[in-house]
């Protein structure tokens, strides 16, 4: 009887059952939940309030775990399940805090909001590595910190500190060098800067030369004569542009006549060519020498009767009075 009461007892105080206390059961939602297993621990801020009493399978590659958790415990606002490891054996557990915390780590906010964004009807949850996977992790870190160190030694041995030391002396020589020419070329350098100097000294006069005209130029548009040569200049221009209408019309005119003009050009023409093929008295005179030399001997004949008619007239004019 003692033996099996104790049994009793035993299996009730594993089973972490409260007699005449009613726990409420609260579901996560998680990607993956690394080694938690049923029973394991659920605290807040480091004090146990429950266990996990339920993990499942669920739609869309997620993962539920069931929360029984103390009626009275406190929960934080806007609860989210971080599963953790606990201790260095294996050990996990769930760690409930408030989405308004400070959460540092990247992946676990991103795990939070992933999970939130599937739905309100469950907590969201993120899981933190394992120490196995942060000592892999370690490990691969430091082997490639091993791999750069032998690099770097591999890269700097003794005839890689030579040439540095040889790069150095080449510096130095070439300090001295420039120091050296930087002295050859003081001379040339305050020649440069007396140079400057003049040519500022020239910009100078050349500044108060332009100040000059310009007060000229002002002292000329206060006397009225700037307004006046603009005048003047109005003047010439309405007359510039009369002139270029008396042109306008002139071609106007030239243009309307020049069909008359094109006429009387090509009667011209026809007048000429028909002279030159001999049509018409005029034409027949120009192409028949002998009409030429006959319209010739007819006019010196009335020249020879006209000079008969001036030294006797009396042969051809007779007068009676009476």
């Amino acid at each position: 009887l003692v033996a099996i009461l104790l049994a009793v007892v035993g299996s009730v105080w594993l089973s972490q059952k409260h007699f005449g206390v009613r726990d409420k059961v609260a579901e996560a939602r998680f990607r993956a939940i690394g080694g938690l297993q049923t029973g394991n621990p659920v605290v807040v801020r480091g004090v146990r309030i429950g266990r996990v009493s339920a993990i499942n399978l669920a739609p869309g590659n997620w993962v539920d775990v069931s929360l029984l958790i103390k009626s009275d415990a406190i929960i934080p606002d806007r609860p989210a399940a971080i599963i953790q490891s606990t201790t260095l054996f294996g050990d996990w557990g769930v760690n409930i805090v408030g989405r308004g915390d400070s959460i540092n780590d990247p992946e676990v906010r991103r795990q939070l909001d992933e999970a939130a964004a599937a739905g309100r009807t469950k907590w969201p949850g993120a899981t933190l590595p394992d120490i196995g996977q942060l000592t892999a992790q370690a490990g691969r870190i430091a082997g490639d910190i091993a791999n750069i160190a032998g690099r770097v030694e591999a890269t700097f041995d003794s005839t890689s500190a030579h040439r540095i030391q040889s790069a150095l002396l080449d510096l130095s020589n070439l300090s001295r060098r420039m120091s050296m020419i930087a002295r050859s070329q003081e001379t040339t350098l305050t020649a440069i800067g007396r140079n400057l100097d003049t040519g500022s000294t020239s910009l100078a006069r050349g500044a108060r030369a332009l100040e000059h005209t310009l007060a000229r130029a002002d002292s000329a548009t206060s006397g009225k004569q700037l307004q006046s040569i603009l005048g003047h200049t109005d003047t010439i221009t309405s007359e510039l542009r009369q002139v270029a209408a008396n042109l306008r019309e002139v071609t106007g005119a030239a243009a309307a006549q020049q069909a008359a003009i094109g006429r009387i050009i090509a009667n011209t023409d026809s007048l000429i060519g028909q002279l030159q093929a001999g049509h018409g008295t005029l034409g027949k005179v120009l192409r028949d020498p002998a009409l030429y030399d006959s319209t010739l001997s007819a006019v010196k004949s009335l020249q020879d009767l006209l000079r008969d008619v001036k030294t006797n007239p009396r042969r051809y004019f007779s007068f009676s009075v009476f």
